[in-house]
């Protein structure tokens, strides 16, 4: 971890039991199915390349961070966030993070989810927590593990940065199968979690103001078989591949990985 980044900006990774072979991180189960291939290279060998961020990744890196400061009441002010977005900027420039777009979206989005959702959730009392680390065992040596957003009663919660207005009627499955594999550990660490839920800030437009809708689900039979499925089959496959790598082609569906 680099001190000299900002707080915000820092992210630290949950620590692993020794006797873990593979963690799986939920926000990527989703290329497991839809890119098999690319899931073997980064998730399985780690040779996944180096993103640097964006504008939009950038926004919702800061935005998360205000969630989590009102969340746990501490104040956070404009002038400070300003001042690390400056820093981390001069420590990681990158072209592809316009600085003055963010500084003009992240005020407009966070303001609208704190006040439309935050601060109303806030006052309901019960299970409240942020940025919770998760580590939970799936069967031997295969663990999930990775942070919540916020566990909110029975609920867990999401929070996602996005430019165009979303489907409000149902979440989508890279999102569902993410926060399922959150509800799952989270239940096997002794909570009490029925419900999912996507709670989406949508960037300002030139004509139309910032944004947030709420998508909430029920964690159903039907979902409770699909994460729990798809966690043992993804961890026989990273099984099976250690015991006979000659079929990691067939597991993950590439010729390439025959011949390579």
């Amino acid at each position: 971890m680099n001190k000299q980044i900002p707080e915000m900006f820092q992210y630290e990774r949950p620590e692993l039991p020794d006797d873990c072979i593979h963690a799986i991180s939920p926000s990527q189960i989703d290329k497991f199915f839809s890119f098999p291939k690319i899931w073997y290279n980064d998730c399985y060998l780690g040779n996944a390349p180096k993103f640097e961020g964006n504008t939009g990744t950038v926004t919702g890196t800061i935005c998360h961070y205000i969630y989590e400061m009102v969340t746990k009441g501490k104040e956070v002010t404009r002038e400070q966030i300003n001042k690390d977005l400056a820093d981390y900027m001069l420590l990681a420039p990158n072209p592809d993070v316009d600085e003055t777009q963010v500084k003009i979206d992240y005020p407009l989005v966070s303001a609208t989810v704190v006040n439309q959702y935050l601060l109303p959730a806030n006052s309901h009392g019960g299970i409240l927590e942020t940025e919770k680390k998760v580590v939970a065992k799936v069967m031997d040596g295969i663990y999930i593990a990775g942070t919540c957003d916020r566990i909110e009663g029975d609920c867990v919660v999401d929070f996602k940065t996005v430019a165009t207005k979303p489907n409000e009627n149902a979440i989508p499955f890279a999102y569902k199968i993410q926060l399922l594999a959150y509800a799952y550990a989270l239940r096997k660490l002794g909570y009490e979690i029925n419900r999912i839920r996507l709670v989406y800030g949508v960037k300002p437009t030139k004509k139309i103001s910032a944004r947030c809708y709420v998508v909430t689900e029920d964690i159903d039979y039907v979902a409770e078989k699909l994460i729990s499925d798809t966690l043992r089959l993804i961890g026989e496959s990273v099984l099976a591949v250690k015991q006979k790598p000659e079929l990691a082609y067939l597991i993950f569906k590439s010729m390439d990985l025959k011949n390579a």
